[in-house]
C-alpha cells in the first residue's frame, strides 16, 4: 500500500506536467518501474495513460480548428510506421538490456525536454509547403522510432522539430503535433 502514496501522487504530477509542457513520463515511467513494474509493462501502462491524456488534449484542439489537415495523412503515416518499428525493438530486448538502456536515456531526454524550448520561427523565403511536409514527415517517422521505443518527451520533440526544422509556426505546429503523438501513442 505504500507504493500506491508514493507511485499515485508522481502520476498525477506527471500528468499536470504533461499538461503544461509536456515530459510528464519523465516523472510517471521511472515511477512505474520503482513501484516494481517490470520494464516492458511499465513502458506500456505509461503508454497507456500517456495516450488518455493525449486523446482529450487533440480533441480540444481538433475543437478550436489548429490541426492543418494537409499535414495529417504523410505524418500520421510516418508515426505510425515508426512507432510500430520502435515498439517492435522495445519488445525484442530482454528486461536487463532494456532497463540499462532507460537508465542511460532517461537523463538525456530530461535535459533534450527541459532545454530550450524557443519555438518562434519565422518561415523562411524558399521553405515551400512540399518541402514543410516532408521534413515532417521524416521528423515524424524518426520521433514515432522514438515513441514506441520509449515515449516520454514526443510531443516536445515533435513540436521542437516542426518548428525548428520544417519551419511550421506554432500555432499551426501545436494541433499538428497532437495528432501525430496520438497516431504514435496507439500504435505502440
Amino acid at each position: 500500500m505504500g507504493i500506491y502514496f508514493i507511485v499515485c501522487p508522481l502520476v498525477f504530477l506527471a500528468g499536470f506536467v504533461d499538461s503544461i509542457a509536456g515530459g510528464g513520463g519523465l516523472i510517471s515511467l521511472p515511477a512505474y518501474m520503482f513501484a516494481g513494474i517490470p520494464v516492458h509493462a511499465a513502458i506500456a501502462t505509461n503508454k497507456l495513460s500517456s495516450s488518455t491524456g493525449t486523446v482529450v488534449s487533440t480533441a480540444r484542439l481538433i475543437k478550436n480548428k489548429k490541426v492543418d489537415w494537409g499535414f495529417v495523412p504523410g505524418t500520421v503515416v510516418g508515426a505510425l510506421i515508426g512507432s510500430v518499428a520502435g515498439a517492435n525493438l522495445t519488445l525484442i530486448m530482454s528486461d536487463s538490456i532494456l532497463k540499462m538502456v532507460l537508465v542511460v536515456l532517461l537523463p538525456v531526454v530530461a535535459i533534450c525536454v527541459l532545454k530550450d524550448k524557443n519555438m518562434d520561427v519565422e518561415v523562411p523565403v524558399g521553405m515551400t509547403k512540399t518541402k514543410q511536409y516532408l521534413i515532417a514527415i521524416v521528423c515524424s517517422f524518426v520521433i514515432g522510432c522514438y515513441d514506441g521505443f520509449y515515449g516520454p518527451g514526443t510531443g516536445t520533440f515533435l513540436l521542437l522539430v516542426f518548428t525548428k526544422f520544417a519551419k511550421m509556426p506554432i500555432d499551426k505546429a501545436t494541433g499538428n503535433v497532437k495528432v501525430v503523438n496520438l497516431s504514435s501513442n496507439i500504435s505502440a
